[in-house]
């Protein structure tokens, strides 16, 4: 049970009783009390929590005081449930209860405003959104905002998804994790001079093993996507893209290069090296966004200029080829790929 005796400490006409939300029992410890020659903090806070409603303080680790309804906190968390379950009921005086709290005055109003009634959740950062939801997720066991903190956590996975993904693999969240651990495919995590965001100091290391190995065999997938062509699509839904006899383009005659209906013609180099170059590039960074690389396609198309067989139609065919064959193949070989984490 939550020892809830307090001495008194008087702030000009009302005076607040110190309670402690970081132990089951303990002694009461007085903040000392700031004198008017003391410079206030930057930090204001606005409403609903400036008072003087509310029937209890919690005060920040610097020295901030938000007053705020126990009902309110006690319906959110279960944590605070117990903390004013085991207390006495507000008396008639103007004593008023003080939590002394651990985290510093932003991110507790940042963290109240999730779930406070006439306050909008507002987030500055995702580091800052780590805070907030290790605050009331992690340590307060608000499970009513998992759905609301997850979609704050979606709309930073475009911009940041390193981060993201070790803030989901904290908090436990899989598809949060699966999702960020697919947008880092874009990023050069094999590389030595990648950093990792700060939201990582708390994070397992083994989570980051787990996202380079899926990042790794992702890129694997990509890299050996060209070798088997036996998904590639007869030669009636790409017409004269490479079966006619008459090309004057060298050909592989290798038989893992040949394409379905091709008569054993063999595949034209330029293609096969454009398949080369763009598996290897995706192999590097498996992403779709970085698949999707026009420079590549020139090249290409740089390769048949001396084949008047090919020169003329290819600059329409090859694009489509790509577009809707190569790409979506590369893809789905990299979309089979598991991310393997222990939640």
């Amino acid at each position: 049970m939550i020892s809830l005796q307090a001495r008194v400490v008087v702030f000009g006409r009302r005076s607040h009783s110190v309670l402690d939300s970081n132990s089951p029992a303990s002694t009461i410890q007085l903040n000392p009390v700031m004198s008017d020659a003391t410079v206030p903090p930057p930090f204001v806070p606005q409403a609903p929590f400036q008072g003087p409603g509310g029937d209890v303080i919690l005060r920040s680790s610097d020295g901030i005081d938000f007053y705020v309804y126990r009902i309110v906190l006690s319906l959110a968390s279960p944590v605070f449930e117990h903390m004013f379950g085991s207390s006495q009921p507000p008396s008639e005086s103007d004593t008023l209860p003080v939590v002394p709290m651990a985290e510093s005055a932003i991110i507790l109003d940042r963290s109240l405003r999730f779930f406070y009634p006439g306050a909008e959740p507002v987030v500055d950062s995702v580091g800052q959104l780590c805070d907030i939801l290790e605050l009331l997720i992690g340590k307060y066991d608000t499970q009513s905002l998992v759905s609301l903190g997850k979609r704050f956590l979606r709309d930073y996975i475009d911009a940041e998804p390193l981060a993201c993904f070790a803030v989901a693999i904290r908090l436990g969240w899989q598809d949060i994790a699966r999702t960020a651990a697919r947008k880092c495919l874009s990023l050069p995590l094999l590389t030595p001079t990648h950093k990792l965001p700060n939201v990582w100091k708390n994070a397992p290391g083994t989570a980051y093993y787990h996202l380079l190995q899926y990042h790794y065999r992702c890129g694997e997938a990509a890299r050996a996507s060209w070798k088997d062509l036996s998904w590639v699509n007869s030669p009636e839904t790409n017409e004269g893209i490479w079966e006619t006899q008459a090309c004057r383009c060298t050909r592989y005659l290798e038989a893992s290069c040949h394409l379905p209906g091709t008569k054993g013609y063999g595949t034209m180099v330029w293609f096969i090296q454009y398949l080369q170059a763009s598996a290897e590039m995706a192999a590097i960074n498996p992403s779709p966004d970085i698949i999707d690389d026009c420079s590549l396609i020139s090249k290409a198309l740089q390769g048949i200029q001396n084949c008047p067989d090919c020169k003329g139609r290819m600059s329409k065919v090859l694009p489509e080829f790509i577009s809707t064959q190569w790409w979506p193949h590369i893809k789905s070989e990299i979309a089979k790929v598991e991310l393997d984490l222990e939640f």
